[in-house]
């Protein structure tokens, strides 16, 4: 009896990254739906990334202070703003700017490049070794995506070319930000260092968000609701669960998980946004997933 509490301890803390990040890709997927739904609804969608910083920072930084974790050196925090603009300002300005010219599908599933991403980050940096079986799933995934914006570039919907543009943008920016951050993650308390690069990203995107606003029809009840689960799930749950998740996990597995949200956003758009994913979509969704699971299952 005395040997069964360490095997049950230890078989409890190898699978609580993996329920995290698992929870993380639910809060997430709810994104492109929710965001989606609020932008149709008039909502300007710089104005939205202003109140989801601005919420997060204040929440974030409510709960660091409660915890006395808002101590940082001043060496990092060159490095922490860094993180503030690659994870938390482009990474949410540009995917919403992208939801805005595409599909909730649609970014979604290009938004599955971000393990490919990471992984090609963590290679250039040296943070990890060059491994055929992941430049392999990284080039499958990247004919995909081409594939993907390249077909909509022919068809009549042109808008969607910019989106997907933007879209892999984000993509490239939050992949590339869960390799630098792991360090930070490392030393600092997850919620205290969220605090620290959502304050530094306000000033970042208010300039946009603030001009949005300006020009916005006026807001309703329901405009509040959508902004405030916007807050709720997909900023301050997501982002919570990644940054503790980073704690036990590398990047590359957080990253591995995000291929999670396709799925979980396909059948949050079919149900709620009547979106209907056609087999173009749907065909290079499976190319460049399968080349993000490829990737993936590269191992040390």
């Amino acid at each position: 009896m005395i040997r069964r509490g360490p095997s049950v301890r230890s078989a409890s803390d190898a699978s609580q990254p993996h329920v995290l990040l698992l929870l993380a890709q639910l809060c997430f997927a709810a994104l492109p739906v929710a965001g989606r739904m609020a932008i149709l609804g008039h909502l300007p969608p710089a104005g939205i990334v202003l109140v989801r910083m601005t919420g997060g920072a204040i929440v974030f930084t409510l709960i660091a202070w409660r915890r006395g974790a808002l101590r940082i050196a001043p060496r990092d925090l060159p490095a922490i703003a860094g993180c503030a603009l690659l994870g938390v300002a482009a990474n949410q300005e540009l995917f919403i700017q992208g939801l805005a010219r595409s599909t909730a599908t649609n970014a979604s599933v290009l938004g599955a490049t971000i393990p490919v991403f990471t992984a090609l980050v963590a290679i250039v940096l040296g943070r990890e070794p060059v491994r055929v079986r992941r430049l392999a799933g990284i080039a499958v995934a990247f004919g995909g995506a081409a594939a993907l914006v390249g077909a909509d570039r022919l068809s009549t919907s042109s808008e969607h070319v910019a989106g997907s543009v933007m879209v892999l943008a984000n993509s490239l920016c939050y992949g590339t930000y869960l390799v630098v951050v792991r360090p930070l993650a490392d030393r600092y308390d997850p919620i205290g260092l969220l605090a620290w690069m959502f304050a530094l990203g306000v000033p970042m995107v208010a300039p946009l968000g603030i001009a949005a606003w300006a020009d916005a029809p006026a807001i309703t009840g329901g405009d509040l609701g959508y902004l405030a689960f916007l807050v709720a799930v997909p900023t301050i749950g997501a982002y919570s669960l990644i940054q503790l998740a980073l704690r036990r996990a590398e990047a590359t597995l957080v990253a591995a998980y995000i291929y999670l949200q396709p799925v979980f956003a396909a059948f949050g758009a079919m149900l709620l946004l009547g979106e209907q994913p056609t087999l173009r979509l749907a065909a290079c969704g499976a190319v460049i997933l399968g080349g993000v699971w490829l990737a993936a299952r590269s191992r040390p």
